[in-house]
């Protein structure tokens, strides 16, 4: 422990247990349980994990005969961390010190709970030090420090802007098996990788959210303490945003899901990763091959010799079929430092024994390993070929185009990275409003079913002279201060992103005399180009 987050939190978990005391309940459809408002989750990074046992016997005794035997899966009332299990048993939340590859003996205990919050606790979620509950009305509330001693455990209420002090938030798809909490911090997993498979670290400020199943299980919404509460941040999912999963788990932002004929993706995401947050991250459109990796995430963002965050972010993988019968109790923890450390837990059984099919993140097939315990979740229907396309949601409904500005412009997406500026929070038409205006280029962008939280997606250029350009358009969130609704709406949506003309047809653009105008001219003769946009239902603004 650092000398200054120790005592600070033993100082909040005994002030928030005597607090508890005097405030029993609260009206939790509204607020969210007021008697844990603050907590040392909202300092992180907390500091390296340590496992220590320090006031695990003054926790008392678990006495029944309802507890789990053994913690194998991250469920709706299991979870476990490197160091502890814990287990959701009648509302009460149970602990024991964690057994690897053997029998546990150690008692279920009593976890600290504020009185307010017994009795409330629906759904549990663990990775890294910390805990996310939810009660029934879908708030969330964080007992920080569960990769240390009991002594240090301690709960909030808190969550969302600013800076993790907002008065709470829920979580948006609350369906058991279809949240989880996920946790990458500069401790333990250290690390993660951009689209060029290059290696970045982890900020002080952890990657934290609560990602989620909603809508028709093809939305998958994220709460993230840093960032406003409401439903507007989305992990953009597999095929396009439109495959429809019914389970999901994710540990150390790497997200697990599947659909009912047991077709899996994964994906590493996180908000800072996707090049949201040019606050405190740097990042490129551009190769960055020739420049060394940063030593640590200040000389990433300070010193432009080392290579930035390459964008667009990382899309989903395609994981193999599992040869058994399996349910939709997914599960994925982190094993070790770096983005690749991950464990994919299926619930599900072989030749009649019961137990979990496992494997680490890239490996290219499934073991067992049976349990002989009660399964947990929903039986799939576990085709042996993929069916990811039969269930697929409808497009998104929205066609948008916008004119190109002309090249003369001095704000644009290129200048506002170069500049180094917090750019991923300047909205285009901001711009307009303060005077620089961009004149028209003679292109146009137009994009079919836009969907803003989608990475990538077709789209088509025309040329003053009327010929059509295919292209790619990524994108990722910007960051906003202030409440947004889920989609696109008459209030405008800011996103940072890139036009890509396609490889083949960027090397052979010599034969297309379109092309090879329009890449001179506004892309600059690169294949890639930044731009900022900002979105409404009806209409769209491209710098």
């Amino acid at each position: 422990m650092s000398r200054l987050r120790a005592p600070l939190a033993c100082a909040v978990a005994v002030a928030g247990l005597l607090a508890s005391a005097s405030v029993a309940g609260a009206d939790t459809a509204s607020r969210p349980a007021s008697c844990v408002p603050f907590g040392t989750a909202q300092l992180p990074p907390g500091s390296p994990a340590t496992g220590a046992r320090d006031g695990l016997a003054m926790l008392p005794q678990f006495a029944g005969d309802d507890a789990p035997a053994s913690v194998e899966l991250r469920t709706q009332t299991t979870q476990f961390n490197e160091f502890w299990d814990f287990a959701l048993v009648d509302g009460a939340l149970l602990t024991r010190p964690r057994a690897w590859g053997g029998e546990n003996s150690e008692p279920w205990r009593y976890a600290p709970l504020p009185e307010c919050l017994r009795g409330l606790l629906v759904g549990i979620s663990v990775d890294d030090d910390e805990l996310v509950a939810v009660d029934g009305d879908g708030w969330i509330y964080t007992l920080d420090n569960v990769a240390h001693a009991p002594m240090l455990w301690n709960w909030t209420s808190a969550y969302g802007a600013p800076l993790w002090l907002g008065d709470g938030q829920r979580v948006a798809g609350q369906a058991p098996g279809t949240w989880a909490l996920s946790v990458s911090s500069p401790w333990d997993n250290q690390t993660y990788v951009d689209a060029d498979g290059r290696i970045h670290h982890v900020g002080l400020g952890k990657m934290t959210m609560v990602p989620s199943l909603t809508g028709n299980g093809s939305r998958i919404t994220y709460a993230d303490p840093w960032l406003p509460n409401d439903d507007s941040y989305e992990i953009g999912g597999p095929l396009g945003g439109r495959f429809r999963s019914v389970a999901l788990s994710s540990a150390g932002s790497t997200t697990f899901v599947t659909n009912q004929y047991g077709d899996m993706f994964t994906r590493n995401f996180d908000f800072d990763a996707a090049g949201s947050d040019s606050v405190f991250f740097r990042y490129s459109w551009d190769d960055q091959a020739g420049k060394p990796t940063a030593p640590n995430l200040f000389a990433e963002y300070l010193n432009r010799d080392y290579a930035a965050i390459r964008l667009p972010a990382q899309d989903w993988v395609h994981q193999p079929k599992i040869p058994g019968e399996i349910t939709s109790a997914i599960s994925v923890h982190s094993t070790g430092v770096g983005p690749d450390a991950r464990e994919l837990r299926v619930a599900g059984s072989r030749d009649g024994a019961t137990g979990f099919w496992h494997k680490d993140l890239n490996a290219p097939a499934w073991d067992f390993t049976t349990t002989g315990a009660d399964l947990p979740g929903t039986p799939l229907e576990n085709s042996p070929h993929d069916r990811s396309g039969e269930t697929l949601a409808p497009p998104a409904p929205w066609h948008l185009s916008a004119s190109l500005p002309a090249r003369d412009t001095v704000v644009d997406g290129q200048f506002l990275m170069d500049m180094g500026l917090p750019y991923s929070v300047v909205d285009p038409r901001l711009l307009d409003q303060i005077g620089m205006h961009a004149g028209p280029s003679g292109y146009s962008l137009s994009i079919d079913h836009f969907d803003p939280v989608a990475t990538t997606r077709a789209a088509t250029v025309t040329t003053p002279g009327g010929a059509t350009i295919p292209v790619l358009v990524h994108t990722a969130d910007g960051l906003r201060f202030a409440p947004h609704g889920a989609g696109l709406d008459s209030q405008p949506r800011h996103l940072v992103g890139a036009i890509e003309i396609p490889d083949a047809a960027f090397d052979a653009r010599a034969d297309d005399p379109a092309l090879d105008a329009f890449t001179r001219d506004w892309m600059r003769d690169k294949r890639i180009a930044p731009i900022t946009l900002s979105a409404t239902d009806v209409d769209l603004v491209i710098r």
